[in-house]
């Protein structure tokens, strides 16, 4: 992947976050590849917000630097880590998703433009 990804993890044992920046990275692989052209730069900040006492507290956020100067903010929050960075992820591919569909140029024919013709009630064809 071309993407500069910066990867922080606050709250973490070494081993613990080099399996969750492998896992993190896997993940983000599968969900930007098809928009890769279009991000210049992600931060994925993972942190434990409760520290030891577990709970609904693993946060994930991503920040995408995206390459024509937009920036796209997305996070996520579950009680295991990994299924922060999986539902982030997805969020990020989604957001994506939508923005590639919002500046698409669609091939349609003019607006009104139809190979029926309509008289009255009645098509015609």
């Amino acid at each position: 992947m071309d993407t500069q990804i910066e990867f922080h993890v606050r709250g973490g044992r070494d081993v613990t976050t080099e399996a969750l920046r492998e896992y993190a990275l896997r993940r983000l692989w599968f969900a930007v590849r098809r928009f890769k052209h279009r991000i210049h730069h992600l931060t994925v900040r993972l942190v434990d917000e409760n520290g030891p006492r577990r709970g609904v507290d693993s946060r994930c956020t991503i920040t995408a630097e995206l390459a024509e100067g937009g920036q796209r903010f997305l996070e996520a929050t579950s009680a295991w880590p990994f299924t922060a960075i999986t539902l982030a992820a997805g969020r990020l591919s989604e957001a994506l998703r939508r923005d590639a569909d919002r500046h698409a140029v669609h091939r349609a024919g003019p607006v009104g433009t139809s190979p029926y013709k309509l008289d009255g009630d009645k098509r015609v064809s």
